[in-house]
């Protein structure tokens, strides 16, 4: 007689790597406010290419030492920073990204996600998740935006936080749709023009324009003026939301739409439409999800952190022609960005 098998038997014993990975995400609040420490020190910038000891970093961080290697062999565990046999700590490889001059650098991600403001909204996750409201207005006062625009360094921050982590998508951009079909292009919502030069870089003829809030504006003009393209670009300040600068052929609209709700974007979308040349195309380029697909971007956080701060979110094919109907539009085509998790969803007035 065959003897059954229960269900206990086929659960693995021990520590498994599946156990700890899950100890892991357990204490990932920890993790993530550990590294956000890091960054208001600028521990990974003080460690630079050297070695230091804890009594090292301890004179030039403030930190007493004996809490800082603490701290330190914590954060190495989960491999940011190094520590050695001699008991000094180096950057790795994933600390490397927490350093001002890293090139795309994950710090002001790290400073804006860790914001308390930020927070606070996420402690009413289950909240958003019952109502499907976001909770961080409700809980700051203000909206996500009008918090961070109240504050030049603040802007200044988020504007550096979307080149850091969308930034290096940028020459992937340029080089894999065909912008060379337009004279004139303006980039609504644009932030600081990091994605505007890499276009414009790439197509010598175009001519180009940066359109956000006026803070926003104003970082954008020095860092086009700074990449030397102040001959070829002009700056408008303003609110999507109200209006967009009028008379270009192409309106790029890039990782913003998944800011707003679909109510928002349609009025934007319209904006748009209302704005464009009669043979324009607005050109909305966003992750486009499909489902299983992993595309080694932590976007599906993203979404949800969308639903929690601003109430928006990403989107698939059929969502953005949803929304381009909306708005009076017609969905043209989609184009993937070889190499990238971007696609541009091309549209035009219907």
């Amino acid at each position: 007689m065959t003897q059954s098998t229960s269900p206990a038997s086929t659960v693995p014993s021990g520590r498994t790597e599946p156990y700890l990975r899950l100890a892991e995400l357990l204490m990932g609040h920890r993790i993530a406010h550990a590294l956000h420490l890091s960054v208001k020190h600028g521990i990974a910038d003080v460690i630079g290419n050297g070695a230091k000891t804890a009594e090292e970093l301890s004179m030039q961080t403030g930190i007493p030492s004996e809490s800082l290697r603490r701290l330190l062999r914590a954060l190495s565990y989960v491999g940011v920073f190094e520590e050695k046999t001699d008991g000094r700590f180096t950057n790795s490889p994933v600390s490397y990204y927490l350093r001002v001059d890293a090139d795309p650098t994950l710090r002001e991600m790290t400073l804006i996600l860790n914001d308390e403001t930020v927070l606070r909204g996420w402690d009413k996750l289950e909240q958003v998740l019952e109502t499907g409201n976001p909770a961080f207005a409700a809980v700051n006062g203000q909206t996500f935006f009008q918090y961070v625009s109240s504050d030049a360094k603040r802007s200044e921050t988020m504007a550096r936080f979307m080149k850091g982590i969308y930034g290096p998508e940028g020459p992937r951009i340029a080089a894999g749709f065909p912008f060379g079909r337009f004279a004139k292009l303006i980039d609504v919502g644009g932030g600081p023009g990091h994605i505007l030069a890499d276009i414009l870089r790439a197509h010598p003829h175009l001519e180009g324009a940066v359109f956000d809030l006026p803070r926003t504006a104003d970082v954008a003009s020095r860092f086009l003026s700074e990449q030397g393209l102040a001959d070829r670009t002009q700056v408008f300040a303003g609110d999507f939301l109200q209006a967009v600068t009028p008379g270009y052929e192409a309106y790029f609209i890039k990782s913003t739409l998944h800011d707003w709700d679909d109510e928002k974007s349609v009025r934007i979308l319209t904006n748009i439409r209302e704005a464009m040349l009669p043979q324009g195309r607005v050109l909305i380029t966003e992750i486009v999800l499909e489902p299983g697909k992993q595309i080694g971007h932590p976007h599906r956080f993203i979404d949800v952190e969308m639903m929690v701060s601003l109430g928006g979110k990403e989107r698939t094919a059929d969502d953005f022609r949803r929304l381009l109907d909306g708005a009076g539009l017609r969905l043209e085509q989609l184009h993937p960005i070889d190499g990238s998790f971007f696609c541009v969803v091309e549209g035009s007035k219907s």
